[in-house]
């Protein structure tokens, strides 16, 4: 029977914070120079929200808003979604894929203690945990479109198995030359 991972054996400490009255401009220099990927937001040490790379992209580059002129509050990604450190890894997975968040800030007592990311679940984690981390990639992967193959590419013929130059897609297999002419 596999032993749960609990969040506190992973997590990353200390969590760079930022307070929400700060501009989005420092926040941003606060993320590269820490070479993080997000900011939880905080107001009084208590976390409120958290500042992702997506919100600044969404809400202040693509809508070409200065981001001197902005505070952290005002585009922070609220309420914040978070986790115990005593919980295992697998509910951390779930807990993510469930609210479609990537990170979570790990708190103990009302108390930043912590952050877990998707990425730090699949280096932490440990057998029996693949299904649930299969669903959290899934989620997070980008949509890739295939589209059909056009006129003649380069690879492997799928009846023959050698290498061509010019394969060419028939009813969904892309076959060598040789191939087509026995196959039309």
């Amino acid at each position: 029977m596999e032993t749960e991972i609990p969040v506190r054996d992973i997590m990353t400490r200390p969590v760079i914070t930022a307070d929400v009255d700060l501009d989005i401009l420092s926040a941003a220099k606060r993320m590269g120079s820490a070479n993080v990927g997000c900011l939880i937001v905080v107001s009084g040490n208590k976390p409120t929200g958290i500042l992702t790379e997506r919100d600044l992209v969404k809400k202040i580059v693509a809508q070409a808003v200065d981001p001197r002129n902005v505070k952290v509050g005002e585009i922070m990604s609220s309420p914040v979604v978070a986790i115990e450190p005593d919980a295992s890894l697998r509910d951390a997975a779930a807990l993510m894929l469930q609210s479609g968040v990537k990170r979570l800030p790990v708190i103990s007592n009302g108390k930043l203690v912590g952050i877990i990311t998707d990425t730090d679940l699949v280096s932490g984690s440990s057998l029996g945990m693949n299904e649930i981390l299969s669903d959290l990639l899934e989620m997070h992967r980008e949509g890739i479109h295939f589209e059909q193959p056009r006129g003649m590419v380069r690879g492997i013929c799928e009846v023959c198995g050698q290498l061509s130059d010019s394969l060419e897609s028939i009813n969904g297999e892309l076959l060598c030359w040789s191939c087509r002419d026995g196959n039309r």
